[in-house]
């Protein structure tokens, strides 16, 4: 869920702020215009849920503070482990989701402390203040003064560690506490166990994650390896209250280890974690391979030159300061997500529960999919074309390995989040683009088994609640299904997805079949209420009803919004609200009103860019003849919804949503998700190059779009276009993209 405040930001922040940018000049573009910070912050339904840590492009770990504020507390301001209001470090942690709406991970927690008082089983005994103006972040780098103890910890990643370099001021002895029952929830942990080895200086373990995700299907289970640079001068264990000085081993709901050792200014401490979800031997191996005979600066330097080369991947010209800044931070959060997997060995755990070799691809997980679908996906897929075949392989395994297609799958289980069958969506995207994997037949039998099949009412997924009365009837019953409004227009989607993917294998009579399924959202049509709503299974409608709130027919969001979501049919959906000039003065009012509207604190009753469902519909005026007025909408949405700030996004990320609808609109172009095809926006920079694998994509926009908002002309690769989309063949192979900017709309826009 998703939403957008505006509030005044602490000086101490600010000053922050500027130091992380300040700390990330070292060269033009890409990493040095990233500001982690961005999403951070945010208040009721604006809450960004980013993080500031370090991690890799697509990597498992990704330490980070985890923080807490002296009084209100709430979980979901905390959902990735950090909040840009806090004032109190709880701890680094390493696993964690990026902008997701509920608490999830935040395990194996590592904190130093000065002296000998903290006890590993009572946080309030090592948590420590800081001041926001002492921290500073980039894209593999994070830092900040820990203010009760003045240690200065620094992290940075590699795929599956972190290194901690913990700076102590003072020589003396210093305690460093290992919390293997950490979680960002306090009861996301539902069990845990360690073993120290003073010999070795490392201490390893295992943790039950059963959080808001994977606590809906029984816990996942994460192994750990730490390692210290010093020798240890003492040692012990606390489990469940009890604290044992000397002991080597501990259990519980609550356990935790604590190690002193010898410190000074000069001495600084490093402190290697690896992070596993196969076993304590893996954790080790990630170590030994990815940290081993490594200073700080050479594994930061690495995880730098990463990132260096992800944000090359799009380089822009002219622009403002802020929006080249949000443009590659928003590239930055666009390649965070999905997981990878793969551990040492070519090895992953897969959906069930066993352990398997991933022979000539990556094995990926952690996907949003009712979020990402829309154009987080589309996007990798343009850019990243080897990475988007192996996460299409990846669903197609967990479909093999688990039994069906997941729509939000966490680590290694389902979790049921979420309506519609999203995977279809995805797969049939990447298909329709030209991307390939190993099994392309079998994800698609996989996509059909569940558009037609029923699944058990304890599967652990309801990706197709209801399927059975949807085909029978052509929606789901509202006085049956929470949410039916909602699935059958995602249904519906999904069926059009499925009609053009199977058509491209030459399966023609599926073809027909998931086509006419797909108009199935037209029979909650209620031309009274000009809205789709729920219908009851013997065809009255469900009441109450009211089109601006929360009704139980819909998932986040409301009437208004939901009747703008069937993308898949925008001519059809057109039609049903009486033809294109009805629909415009409709859809322009849906923009004036929520313009209107000044603070997103509570979502939008109007449009709500910080959720999913109406994500797209500035773009549906290209289907009613208007693109100017998608033009002025989407400028207006890229120029509202976004800040260079904490509070900078307009609600959950949602593992990158946000974030590739901005990288998308800001080129001049957004997906029709489930399609080859792209919409005509309003590009904000003079020129974007985008490095494409069949070749370079060149973006103009002139004169000075910052001005010149409207569009008079396109040509792709010297011709004009006719209307305002064009094919993802177009582009491909590269060419050029060329957008003739005005500063008023014209009279007779682009046609249809």
């Amino acid at each position: 869920m998703n939403g957008m405040s505006h509030r005044v930001i602490p000086c101490g922040l600010i000053l922050g702020l500027v130091l992380a940018a300040m700390a990330g000049r070292a060269g033009a573009g890409g990493p040095a215009e990233v500001n982690p910070f961005i999403g951070t912050g945010g208040k009721g339904f604006g809450v960004g849920s980013t993080f500031p840590g370090p991690c890799v492009p697509f990597g498992l770990a990704r330490p980070g503070p985890d923080t807490a504020s002296r009084g209100w507390n709430p979980s979901f301001y905390h959902c990735s482990g950090y909040d840009a209001t806090d004032q109190w470090i709880r701890g680094f942690s390493h696993t964690r989701l990026s902008g997701i709406g509920v608490v999830e991970y935040g395990n194996v927690l590592v904190m130093p402390t000065q002296g000998g008082a903290a006890d590993p089983s009572r946080e309030r005994t090592y948590r420590s203040r800081f001041n926001h103006r002492t921290e500073q972040a980039r894209p593999g780098y994070y830092a900040v003064t820990l203010a009760d103890s003045g240690i200065r910890a620094e992290l940075t990643a590699t795929a599956h560690t972190g290194l901690h370099r913990y700076t102590f001021p003072k020589a003396g002895r210093g305690r460093i506490i290992v919390s293997a029952s950490h979680a960002i929830s306090r009861t996301g942990s539902c069990g845990a166990k360690l073993e120290l080895k003073p010999e070795a200086r490392e201490i390893t373990g295992s943790v039950k994650q059963c959080g808001s995700l994977t606590g809906r299907n029984g816990g996942v289970e994460i192994y750990f390896a730490v390692r210290l640079s010093e020798p240890f001068c003492g040692f012990g264990v606390a489990s469940d209250g009890r604290s044992r000085p000397g002991a080597k081993s501990g259990a519980g709901k609550n356990v935790g280890a604590y190690v002193d050792v010898e410190t000074g200014p000069e001495k600084p401490v490093l402190v290697q974690v690896g992070i596993s979800f196969i076993s304590v031997d893996q954790a080790r191996r990630h170590l030994d391979e990815e940290l081993a005979g490594r200073s700080f600066e050479q594994v930061l330097g690495d995880a730098e030159k990463a990132w260096r080369e992800a944000l090359s991947l799009v380089e822009v010209t002219g622009g403002g300061d802020d929006q080249r800044t949000i443009f590659y931070t928003a590239l930055y959060h666009a390649q965070i997500m999905p997981t990878d997997f793969t551990e040492a060995g070519g090895r992953y755990r897969g959906f069930d529960k066993q352990v398997h070799a991933a022979e000539g691809f990556r094995y990926y997980t952690d996907f949003s999919l009712w979020d990402t679908f829309r154009s987080l996906h589309p996007l990798l897929t343009l850019l990243l074309p080897g990475r988007a075949a192996d996460m299409m392989q990846s669903l197609t395994l967990m479909a093999e390995q688990g039994g069906y297609l997941p729509k939000w799958p966490t680590a290694y289980v389902y979790t049921g989040c979420m309506v519609g069958a999203s995977a279809d969506n995805v797969l049939a995207d990447s298909y329709l683009k030209g991307i390939r994997w190993l099994d392309v037949d079998k994800a698609y039998q996989a996509a059909r088994y569940l558009a037609v099949t029923p699944l058990p009412e304890k599967s652990g997924d309801d990706s197709r609640l209801g399927i059975a009365e949807y085909i029978a009837k052509g929606y789901v019953p509202a006085d049956r299904f929470k949410a039916s409004a909602s699935r059958t227009i995602e249904y519906s989607y999904n069926d059009w997805c499925l009609a053009g993917w199977a058509k491209a294998l030459g399966k023609d009579e599926d073809a027909r079949m998931f086509s006419a399924r797909a108009k199935n959202y037209q029979n909650l049509w209620d031309p009274k209420t000009g809205c789709l709503r729920g219908k009851n299974a013997d065809g009255s409608w469900k009441k109450p009803f009211a089109s601006w709130i929360w009704t139980g027919s819909y998932a986040e969001g409301n009437a208004r919004q939901w009747t703008l979501a069937p993308l898949h049919d925008a001519l059809g959906l057109i039609e049903l609200m009486g033809g294109k000039e009805a629909f415009v003065k409709r859809l322009n009012d849906f923009f004036e009103k929520s313009a209107k509207k000044k603070s997103n604190f509570l979502p939008g009753s109007y449009y709500w860019h910080g959720n999913e469902p109406d994500i797209h519909a500035a773009y549906l005026f290209d289907y009613a003849g208007r693109p100017d007025l998608t033009q002025k909408w989407v400028r207006w949405a890229m120029a509202t919804k976004y800040k260079n700030a904490p509070d900078g996004l307009d609600g959950n990320d949602d593992c990158g949503t946000l974030s590739a609808w901005y990288v998308f609109s800001a080129l001049g172009f957004y997906p029709v998700a489930g399609s080859d095809v792209y919409l005509i926006g309003s590009p904000i920079f003079e020129k974007a190059v985008m490095h494409l694998q069949g070749g370079d994509l060149t973006v103009r926009a002139e004169p000075d779009p910052a001005k010149n908002i409207y569009i008079r002309l396109v040509t792709l690769n010297g011709k004009k276009l006719e209307k305002p989309w064009f094919k993802h063949e177009q582009i491909a192979k590269g060419g050029e993209l060329v957008f003739e900017m005005s500063e008023k709309p014209l009279p007779r826009p682009i046609s249809e």
